[in-house]
């Protein structure tokens, strides 16, 4: 990695790899469930084609739109992003919940799309207040940035959408407390929220279920076959193709439950090279942020890395039982649209970040040229 241009090269090859690895993982879990209810053996693949097709385009642009940009259309994306968390509000309930929007069989789930917003967004006013000599220390830099957060924050919870509450809450709270906020005050909204986390769960039926469930010695049915997936994987894996959870034991083994899936095929050794190469992506992202001087940068950089860490960790907790099951897709491996479009324009991000990474060295080494020919 001491050569940088090896940050954008490197993070091309893992975006390929874990797709190929989504395609070819979906078509091997999804096949019994489509061929069940749509009497088609790869519609699921055939539709993360389209959506990795759609998420490509949306990397190149963003790859190729000058992230400082994202400064003078922050409020834009923070209205938008509040109008569909509002709209979505009004939609079909599906299971108890109102988080998607359907257009011809496709589903759009807009918390997923409020995760980068509010990145961005975040970067934008943290940025907007050093330019302005703002103090980190006062109470009207600390407000500017929790009210926006918090009203995400709600308008998800009312969505019932807990995981993605979860999510952009470390989201937004990581932000706000690299921005070197008086720690006083950071701690206490963090102790309010947590408080309000407890009492929404236990408000809640259906989560306060999943809790206490999740702490009995019973296992939940879900849960163990999770378990049993990943433990008859054994050092080897069943081999491609060879799984029997999917075979309607194991729901949701295409999207929440992928890494179950290919963790009963591809076994330990294969699990092992997954985690390998989301520490890899998780690298490529730290690195550049180190490499970055362009503090505004360094902002946007972390909200991505807290999001991607965060979505890795929680899916491989839940499907270990380590925490209550809840449902966060693995990044570019899990089936599912939104999700995958999301990640593909914040991808797009970082490369755009790492290429204005490298313009900055050509730069620093022309003048230092120039300063040697002088002398």
């Amino acid at each position: 990695m001491k050569n940088r241009r090896m940050l954008g090269t490197t993070l091309i090859i893992v975006m390929i790899i874990l797709m190929g690895l989504s395609i070819a993982m979906i078509a091997s879990v999804s096949f019994p469930r489509g061929y069940k209810e749509f009497k088609n053996n790869y519609y699921f693949v055939i539709r993360q084609f389209v959506w990795f097709g759609v998420g490509t385009g949306i990397f190149f642009f963003t790859s190729r739109f000058k992230y400082t940009w994202y400064k003078k259309i922050k409020l834009h994306l923070y209205i938008l992003g509040l109008g569909f968390l509002v709209a979505v509000l009004f939609s079909r309930e599906v299971n108890g919940a109102t988080r998607w929007f359907s257009f011809s069989g496709f589903n759009m789930q807009p918390s997923e799309m409020a995760k980068l917003i509010i990145i961005i967004y975040l970067a934008g006013i943290i940025d907007f207040c050093e330019k302005r000599k703002i103090r980190p220390e006062k109470l009207g830099f600390f407000l500017r940035l929790l009210i926006p957060l918090l009203v995400y924050i709600i308008l998800i919870i009312a969505e019932k959408a807990f995981s993605s509450t979860v999510q952009i809450t470390l989201i937004g709270m990581s932000m706000i407390f690299v921005s070197g906020v008086n720690i006083i005050q950071f701690l206490t909204t963090c102790l309010i929220i947590g408080g309000a986390g407890i009492i929404s769960v236990m408000s809640t039926p259906y989560r306060m279920k999943r809790f206490m469930g999740f702490k009995s010695s019973e296992l939940s049915y879900q849960v163990e076959q999770s378990l049993i997936a990943i433990g008859s994987g054994k050092l080897i894996g069943k081999f491609y193709g060879n799984g029997l959870q999917k075979f309607f034991y194991l729901p949701e083994i295409h999207t929440d439950y992928i890494f179950s899936g290919y963790a009963e095929e591809m076994g330990f050794i294969g699990s092992i090279i997954l985690i390998l190469i989301y520490i890899i992506l998780l690298l490529v992202i730290l690195i550049t942020l180190a490499e970055k001087k362009d503090r505004y940068a360094k902002y946007i950089l972390t909200g991505i890395f807290v999001m991607f860490s965060s979505q890795i960790l929680g899916n491989i907790a839940v499907v270990l039982n380590i925490v209550p099951s809840t449902g966060i897709p693995l990044p570019l491996l899990s089936y599912g649209g939104s999700t995958t479009i999301v990640t593909m324009a914040a991808l797009g991000i970082v490369y755009n970040i790492i290429k204005s990474l490298y313009i900055e060295k050509e730069q620093e080494r022309l003048k230092e040229e120039e300063i040697v020919e002088k002398n």
